[in-house]
């Protein structure tokens, strides 16, 4: 494993320089990260907001909705975000070192990041985080230079925001839920709002916007006309609903997402520079694992329970706060445990397969997303809202595989995937070397 920082005074990093256990872990992340998103690519929002467990779907079904709340959800964005923030350290040791300019190159890096993820979320789905990131990732020009110390002082002072804001999400949420009487149809059920006539489904869309029912937490005729528009189209339907999901999902990124990320970032950072992903002997690794599997798992159970109980404050606190705390817990326990093997067993042959994905980790991540709109989207296959639990996450895995050998495949030919060549060449405004 390498093991150094070098670098190249005329382009971004080495490839020699590069660390084996950080693409596997990346690789690795891809994976985790596509058990969660599958469920919002395959049913619609609100069903996603509403529902918990799928009781109706068989136990298959609810051991696949345990397993990705328990293992995945809410810990794959915080290891990205680490494996985010460690690179930055490493883009501005090898900058200081090749005696370039740090903040420009790195400035350019996140405004071509944020183009992608605005055309993710245009042409693909909503749930893009590269926008996100580009945003924190402009807090972090000013922490380049920082001490890890310091860095972890600010990862901590940012995490107790993230608390006392996702207590407020909660608070505020409970409060909308409970603040008018819902109207109660002769069942004593919440009596459905007709479907306003229109001409076509996105002016439905708008008129039910317009009329939004105040008594539920999201408009439940929503859930239906996201269903007609994914399987019937047309595709500029699609995009004006996949901008307001965005638009919907913005107000938590803002109150909760956005502390973790940037909480996450200076940790990676702050990992970095400590050493801790150069060195075999670290004692916070061990210590990481411990802490990572056996509260963390715990916590996490808890919280995938709290998922399904939601509606009141005291449970969707708990399944805040809980995913604040053990989603980067249970990311650190990953990446200890991964970092570890590698080094263990560096010839392995699916770590060096997974690294290579790892190595084309954004070109993998906007794969996936086109993998699985082909499958669940009108252009394609139409099967959104069609699909279990269970068969999303088969879906899953032999999209991954697949991706996984076009991957290796790339790779033995050329230094990027595409997505990474031309973000370093729009990055150092020089077209990079692509074949080996």
């Amino acid at each position: 494993m390498a093991t150094e920082l070098r670098a190249d005074p005329s382009g971004p990093i080495a490839e020699s320089s590069r660390v084996l256990g950080i693409d596997v872990a990346r690789g690795f992340a891809l994976l985790g990260i596509f058990f969660v998103n599958a469920a919002f690519f395959g049913m619609p929002f609100g069903e996603m907001y509403e529902t918990g467990a799928p009781v109706s779907e068989g136990w298959a079904s609810q051991a696949a909705y345990w397993f990705t709340g328990v293992f995945c959800t809410g810990k794959f964005f915080p290891l990205f975000s680490i494996l985010f923030g460690a690179g930055l350290a490493i883009m501005y040791e090898s900058s200081r070192r090749a005696g370039r300019s740090f903040g420009w190159i790195y400035l350019r890096r996140l405004i071509v990041l944020a183009l992608f993820g605005i055309a993710h979320i245009v042409l693909l789905w909503y749930g893009d985080i590269l926008l996100l990131y580009a945003g924190v990732g402009v807090a972090m020009l000013l922490l380049g230079r920082a001490s890890p110390k310091v860095l972890l002082v600010i990862a901590a002072c940012v995490f107790a925001v993230s608390i006392v804001s996702s207590l407020g999400f909660a608070a505020l949420t409970s409060l909308g839920n409970a603040s008018i009487p819902a109207e109660l149809s002769e069942a004593g059920e919440p009596a459905a709002r007709a479907m306003p006539a229109a001409d076509s489904r996105i002016e439905q869309l708008g008129k039910v916007l317009t009329d939004w029912n105040t008594n539920e937490g999201y408009d439940t005729r929503l859930i239906q006309l996201e269903r007609e528009i994914q399987t019937l189209g047309p595709f500029s339907n699609a995009i004006l609903l996949r901008m307001f999901l965005y638009m919907f999902s913005l107000v938590f990124y803002l109150l909760v997402t956005v502390w973790i990320v940037l909480s996450c970032f200076c940790v990676g950072a702050a990992l970095m520079k400590s050493g801790f992903f150069h060195d075999p002997q670290n004692v916070w690794r061990k210590r990481l694992m411990l802490v990572g599997f056996l509260m963390g798992l715990p916590l996490s159970i808890l919280v995938t329970h709290a998922a399904s109980h939601s509606d009141s404050f005291g449970w969707m606190a708990i399944y805040l706060v809980g995913s604040n705390i053990s989603g980067p817990m249970l990311a650190l326990a990953y990446l200890s445990a991964i970092l570890t093997l590698v080094e263990r067993n560096p010839g392995n042959l699916l770590a060096a397969a997974v690294g290579q994905l790892g190595r084309m980790g954004l070109t993998g991540y906007l794969l996936e997303s086109f993998l699985m709109s082909a499958v669940m989207s009108h252009w394609g296959l139409g099967w959104f809202g069609a699909t279990t639990w269970i068969e999303r996450l088969g879906l899953v895995v032999a999209i991954y595989l697949v991706i996984l050998v076009i991957a290796n495949i790339w790779m033995q030919r050329f230094r990027y995937g595409p997505i990474e060549w031309l973000w370093r060449s729009l990055t150092y405004f020089k077209w990079q070397p692509l074949l080996r």
